[in-house]
């Protein structure tokens, strides 16, 4: 992140999963840009720890969180991104794709964070338990969504847990 951040320099950032705050105060303080981040989450139990961590940094001016599901979220935002990081409900990126498209433009860069699953997008639809097929079966579609969509370029770094990290032509 500290890489991407201080080689692409990005003054709007978007970010879908906020989580408690980390990545979002990651990018702020990497980012050598005077940026704006919006960042979305949905699970009630982490927004009060991500204000909290946000307040506590004093970052409430430059990072804006947005309560709600970001299938909903999404469509309400205008404008668009220099650098959009998802890092949500994994079965749901297949689903966030065109509204994430929508608000990009030309050299946006879009990285997308858990894209391998523990190696368990390798294998066999069968090989996996059946209670993680369908996030297999979407993580598998949303990958062949972004490299062979026309708009993008992409690649899939076997970084971590595995990042997918796209620009928009």
């Amino acid at each position: 992140m500290k890489f991407l951040m201080q080689t692409l320099r990005p003054e709007q950032i978007l970010e879908v999963g906020t989580a408690v705050g980390f990545s979002a105060l990651l990018m702020e303080a990497y980012d050598p840009a005077d940026c704006q981040i919006t960042t979305i989450e949905n699970y009630p139990p982490r927004i009060p720890i991500a204000r909290a961590n946000f307040a506590r940094a004093k970052k409430e001016a430059c990072i804006h969180l947005i309560e709600g599901d970001a299938q909903e979220v999404l469509p309400t935002l205008t404008g668009s991104y220099d650098f959009i990081f998802m890092d949500a409900a994994k079965g749901q990126y297949p689903i966030f794709l065109p509204e994430i498209k929508r608000l990009m433009h030309s050299g946006s860069v879009l990285v997308t964070d858990n894209v391998l699953q523990d190696g368990d997008l390798i294998e066999s639809h069968y090989a996996i338990e059946r209670r993680n097929r369908t996030i297999h079966k979407r993580m598998r579609e949303y990958l062949y969504s972004l490299t062979h969509d026309e708009d993008l370029v992409c690649s899939i770094l076997p970084v971590g847990d595995g990042l997918a990290v796209c620009t928009m032509k």
